[in-house]
This record gives structure tokens, sequence and C-alpha cells, in this order.
């Protein structure tokens, strides 16, 4: 199982990266009322399905520090820091100096840098299109669980496994939408220089929807038409980032890529147990780069922050209908978040509260909290 999912997730990336010419997706409708589900939904819903996995192992990589009392391994800024001892955040030592001592000085869980840690993260998301023909709404949830390990001073190996939900009420067609499936995504992040690093992380996802949506049959007469399928999506994320610190202020700022492919299978939409239409398997392809920067204010043990991400997707999905007004399809969006981050001895919790903006029609709200515990 493990070997057929890993096997997955690099033909993804393969897929992803190694072509050069993939436009834009067009979807085109005749009406609101013939369209399933999920080809509203899926076309604003990408990013919300993927942040909060890309954004939780980067919480991890790249904005905490870790304790382990007064021989700790220190994590600061968003890269690993190594071996020094640290019992506060105020108290870091530059990653300059750090990198120029043993590597069993101060020593880690062997002494000579090993640690290993485990982490869990519950994120929420509140999603809403108010345009009128394309109008839904709803919440997506995201739990993780990872383990990660460093064996050196330049870099950290982990992977994460979760589940996914979202529930949404599609009102342009007067009906719903519910997705359930796991995801599976391993991590690795490299220390380039004192201030400079990598990382890359790769996804897998499997997931079931049922959906339904409402036609007419006569006069005041209606039914539903049900359906159900299944879909895989592989996405491949890189960031390269920059850390700066002046007294209690630590600046962060990074450049990353994110691509994505969703594959959907065929399906059937029945009403009662009869076949009402057959709707064709489909692949949506997404790539996008973004620019993420971050201040935070450290005191003691805690540190209060605020980020801003600014993405643009190149060639996006655009839903299009015959005739009439159309949706805004906006390739351009802004994150809006802000946090507390607490690092105790040997443990570690960020709570952060964040905004989508710069969307025409679409509105999105989230929330994520995070606990690490070293072991």
């Amino acid at each position: 199982m493990l070997q057929k999912i890993l096997s997955r997730i690099l033909g993804c990336a393969l897929l992803l990266y190694g072509s050069t010419a993939l436009g834009f997706t067009l979807i085109e409708f005749t009406n609101e009322q013939s369209t399933p589900s999920n080809k509203i939904t899926d076309a604003t819903s990408a990013e919300t399905e993927i942040q909060p996995i890309a954004a939780a192992i980067r919480a991890q990589l790249l904005s905490h520090r870790r304790l382990k009392g007064s021989g700790g391994v220190a994590q600061a800024g968003r890269l690993l820091a190594a071996n020094t001892p640290a019992d506060s955040r105020s108290d870091f030592d530059p990653l300059a100096l750090v990198l120029s001592q043993a590597s069993g000085a101060g020593g880690g869980k062997s002494g000579g840098g090993g640690t290993e840690s485990l982490w869990i993260s519950s994120t929420s998301n509140s999603l809403e299109n108010d345009f009128f023909r394309t109008a839904f709404y709803g919440a997506s949830h995201n739990l993780l669980a990872g383990f990660d390990v460093t064996r050196s001073d330049r870099y950290v190996l982990g992977v994460s496994a979760g589940h996914e939900a979202s529930n949404y009420v599609t009102s342009f067609n007067a009906g719903n939408q519910k997705v359930r499936g796991f995801n599976v995504s391993p991590y690795f992040a490299y220390l380039l220089s004192d201030t400079w690093s990598v990382d890359l992380i790769l996804g897998y996802g499997d997931f079931d929807t049922r959906q339904s949506r409402t036609i007419g049959t006569g006069l005041l007469s209606t039914a539903a038409v049900d359906s159900e399928f299944s879909s895989t999506r592989g996405f491949v994320s890189t960031n390269l980032t920059n850390v700066s610190a002046w007294g209690n202020w630590n600046l962060t700022g990074a450049l990353g890529l994110l691509a994505s492919r969703r594959e959907q299978d065929a399906y059937v939409e029945r009403i009662g147990g009869t076949t009402f239409t057959s709707v064709a398997g489909s692949k949506q392809t997404i790539e996008q780069w973004n620019l993420v920067g971050e201040a935070a204010y450290s005191r003691g043990a805690s540190e209060l922050y605020a980020g801003l991400l600014y993405e643009r997707t190149r060639d996006p999905v655009k839903a299009q209908f015959a005739s009439g007004e159309q949706p805004a399809d906006d390739p351009d969006s802004v994150v809006l978040t802000a946090g507390w981050r607490h690092f105790g001895k040997g443990l570690t919790a960020n709570f952060v509260f964040s905004k989508r903006l710069a969307l025409d029609q679409v509105n999105e709200y989230g929330f994520s909290m995070m606990i690490r515990v070293d072991l």
C-alpha cells in the first residue's frame, strides 16, 4: 500500500513539473441547474484543500523552535538552527555561529544533532462563493498527524498523514456536496546557509464524493439527482526561504511554487434508482507561485506574528456559461494571517487565524492550531 502511494506521489510530481505547455482548463455549462455540484466547487476550493496541508508542514519545518532544556536542539525563524543550548526564544544564537560548532556540541538526543518529533494539526476553513450563478457555501476540515527526524545540523525529513472532510450547500443548483478522504505527504527541508533554506513537500490524496442537485419535473414538482464518485489528488510544493532577526523581531520572506493535479472518475447521476445522465471523467491541473512575508515579535517563550501570502495562479480553471453574466475566476489572491506561538521545553504550540482577500466573488476564513512534542 505504501509503495503504491509513494509511486503515485512521484508520478504526480513528474507530471506536474514535466509539462511545459499546460493551458488553462475551461469548463463550459449550459445553465446552473444542469450543473453537477463538483463542477463548480472544484474550481474554487483547490487552494482551500491544499493550503492547510502545505501550511501545517511548513509550520513544522520553518516557523518554530525546539527546546529540550539546557541542552536543547533549537529551531528558529523558518529553518533548522542545529545544536545549541536554548532556554527561551530570546537567547537564540545566530545560525552562522551554530553551524561553526562541532556537530556534537550541545548535543541533541543522540549528541550529534539527532532528534525526533511528533505533531498534530487541525484546520477549519469557511468558504463562500456569492456569485448568483455559482453560489455555494460551507466548510472544510483537515486533521493531520506527522513525524519528522533530524540526523545532522542541516536537514529535516518527515511524513504526515491526515483526514479531510468538506460539506457544501450548492445554492446554484439547489443541492449539496460531501467529500471525505485521506492524504499522505512526505517532506524535506535543507539549510543552505546561515539565513537561507529550501523545502520540498509532496502530497497524495484519495477521496469519495457524494452530491445531489434538484431539477424541475413538472408543474410545482421537483426531483433530486444524486451521484457519487472517487477522485485522487497529487501536489508538489517547494519554497526558498530567508530569515533575518533584529532584536526581538524576526522577519521571514519566502518564494514558493505549488502545482496540483486532480483526476476524477466518470460517474452516473440517478433519480431514485434510475440513471438520469452520465458524466465523463476529468483532470484538472493548477500551477501557482506564491510570495510570503511575516513579521514576528518575540517576548519570553512566546511570540505574536502577522503574515501575508500572495498567490498567483497560472492559467486558472475557468467556469463559463454559454450566455449571460460570467464568474470572475480571479487568478490572484492574498491570504492575511495573524497568530500566536508558544515555545515550551519539548513542546511547541501554534494558533493562527486567516482571511483570504482580493477575490471578487469568494470569501474564506480559517483557523488552525498545532501541537508538537519532541521525543
